[in-house]
């Protein structure tokens, strides 16, 4: 368990509970600018999307990195996943089961325009070494309830651990806010697919103190 507070419990997500994590994702970021933009305002057929690509997305970062998670009793009501330094980019391997994921959803033509996105994420990307996170949500009826900030203070106390520098993108001035309580700072605004995004960059914390 990482922590605890106002009845929440922040710890690592188990291998069997990815896929309601992947449905609170879906759930709660179908209406992300980007995703509307890129997907369109068909619910019924974006949050099945949505949930497979996370899916697949949550299992590849349990192995190679962190996910994390906000619990209030029994139920997942935040998620937030990490991938460690020179890992941001997904293999190829990766990229070939989202391409059939949009087949399997016939959403193959919007491949053109995700390509386009994530390569201005690409380019944006800072050359420190950084740990990216993304995914993060917390569940509809729990926003503005603190949950966010809760796994934002254990995600930084993780970066504090491995005195790692934290680095992210959004599409919603909201999480700007949030993410700034966090010690993140934003490093550049882009336009991508005409939706404006943050790219913010919290640094290593500073080395201790030298013994005299």
């Amino acid at each position: 368990m990482i922590g605890t507070g106002r009845s929440l419990r922040i710890e690592s997500l188990a291998g069997h509970d990815v896929p309601a994590a992947a449905a609170l994702l879906a759930a709660s970021m179908r209406d992300n600018p980007l995703h509307r933009r890129v997907f369109g305002h068909d619910d019924a057929r974006l949050q099945p999307l949505l949930a497979g690509a996370f899916e697949a997305l949550l299992r590849l970062r349990r192995d190679d990195g962190r996910v994390l998670v906000a619990r209030n009793g029994a139920g997942i009501v935040g998620v937030v996943a990490m991938a460690p330094p020179g890992r941001c980019q997904p293999g190829l391997r990766f990229r070939l089961h989202m391409l059939g994921l949009l087949a399997r959803h016939g959403a193959l033509g919007v491949a053109p325009r995700i390509a386009r996105w994530l390569a201005v994420w690409k380019r944006n990307e800072p050359k420190i070494p950084h740990w990216h996170l993304g995914p993060a949500a917390v569940e509809r009826s729990r926003q503005g309830q603190g949950v966010g900030t809760q796994l934002m203070t254990a995600v930084c106390a993780e970066l504090d651990r491995v005195g790692g520098a934290g680095y992210l993108e959004t599409d919603k001035e909201a999480n700007v806010r949030l993410y700034a309580r966090g010690g993140f700072r934003v490093i550049a605004q882009r336009e991508v697919l005409g939706i404006h995004n943050w790219f913010m960059l919290r640094p290593p914390p500073a080395r201790p103190p030298e013994r005299a």
